[in-house]
């Protein structure tokens, strides 16, 4: 089956935003008042954002004024994330160095941290703050000691940077703030996005340090993490396709493909309100030439297989001590994996439904447990939502059924 991945003419692209539920409220709400009722509401959603910053508090405050400065050096040393630490295999030192200040306790700097955060809760979730804060801390740190390591090896650098302090919440902190940039409407992204990249370049452009150098990579990690959550939104493990049967598959046709990425946005929608579970999500479409296109939430392409690919083996790579090879090697594996693994919805699947529809309308095709989970005994949320959109369902989409019904 040809994929083809570009918008047609015309079409203004639409990404997902999370958590637009929350802007729809706002701007539903009449006044001030009610504004903050709705962002009360929404604020009884943060849970890890709070219980980390008070551990950060309650650590900093023990090892400022419950222990000898001898033994607050100790700790703070025993979990840098620094070169003679990742020398020696002490990965725990990339997770615990987050819960650790290299300094006194400052509540200004503590306040910033917790709102930060519950943004990004609210926002995204308490799952993917705790995997872009805690991972990019971690991809960012391996890639300073690599780039630390390669320079004591080259003798560009002294060797005593290996036993430097590397604590702190900061280059998640960065991460989060950048990835926060990348999910935001592209109004505030045209603004925020250039501020947090200035905030880890300015630095630089002084007296560098390593520091500086893991803010400015966390930053990096940060957008790519907030472009990867607009265009992949339900993408994960890269695992076997799930099995397409009754009550788990559906398809919606649409008139044109505007309504149908319309369609996928109100279907995402639902999910956040835990009105259904989806595993994949795709709008496809053809054109006069009866080829198929495709804007897929989950399958990853070469490139998003690359970049979490990279990711991952330098922090894998980080075990062995070659960090920097771990990433390309990473990056090659996973996007090779990417390219030729079909997740989700069969692809032969889609283009089943798409080519028994006349062409240029546009489809969206559905996996996951579709019924209402308020309400067991069918769909109503999904296809009254869909409907009203105007869509209409296209029968027979499960594999085995042949080419699904048109009518």
């Amino acid at each position: 089956m040809k994929r083809l991945y570009e918008d047609p003419p015309g079409l203004v692209p639409v990404a997902y935003l999370p958590v637009g539920d929350l802007a729809e409220a706002l701007r539903d709400a009449g006044g001030w008042r009610a504004r903050a009722i709705v962002c009360l509401s929404f604020l009884a959603r943060v849970r890890l954002a709070p219980l980390y910053v008070l551990a950060v508090v309650v650590i900093g405050l023990v090892l400022d004024h419950a222990v000898s400065p001898q033994t607050e050096l100790q700790v703070v040393l025993a979990n840098s994330s620094n070169v003679a630490n990742l020398r020696q295999h002490r990965i725990w030192t990339l997770f615990t160095s987050a819960f650790l200040l290299d300094g006194e306790v400052r509540p200004f700097v503590m306040v910033q941290l917790l709102l930060l955060l519950s943004v990004a809760e609210v926002l995204w979730g308490w799952r993917r703050l705790l995997e872009v804060f805690f991972l990019s801390n971690a991809v960012a740190s391996c890639l300073v000691y690599g780039l630390l390591l390669a320079g004591v090896r080259a003798n560009r650098i002294e060797d005593a940077i290996t036993v430097a302090s590397d604590v702190g919440t900061s280059y998640g902190t960065h991460a989060v703030a950048g990835a926060l940039a990348f999910t935001l409407p592209v109004r505030a992204r045209r603004f925020l996005v250039p501020l947090a990249l200035g905030v880890a370049l300015v630095p630089l452009l002084s007296d560098a340090t390593f520091t500086d150098v893991g803010h400015l990579l966390a930053t990096l990690l940060g957008f790519l993490a907030g472009w990867q959550m607009r265009r992949r939104p339900l993408a994960g493990r890269l695992r076997r396709p799930a099995p397409l049967r009754a009550g788990r598959t559906a398809a919606y046709s649409f008139a044109d493909v505007a309504q149908a990425r319309a369609a996928l946005t109100t279907v995402l929608r639902l999910q956040e309100r835990l009105r259904l579970r989806l595993d994949d999500a795709v709008v496809a479409w053809s054109d006069g030439a009866r080829r198929t296109h495709l804007r897929e939430t989950r399958e990853m392409s070469a490139i998003d297989g690359a970049c979490a690919g990279a990711c991952w083996g330098v922090v894998l790579g980080t075990f062995a001590g070659l960090p920097l090879i771990g990433l390309v090697v990473g990056a090659a594996g996973a996007a090779a994996v990417a390219h030729w693994h079909d997740a989700g919805l069969r692809d032969s699947t889609v283009d089943a439904t798409v080519r028994a529809l006349p062409a240029g309308r546009g489809v969206l095709l559905l996996l996951g447990d579709l019924g209402d989970l308020g309400d067991p005994a069918g769909q109503p949320a999904l296809a009254g939502a869909l409907t009203e959109i105007g869509g209409t369902p296209v029968p027979g989409v499960v594999e085995g059924a042949g080419v699904p019904d048109s009518r």
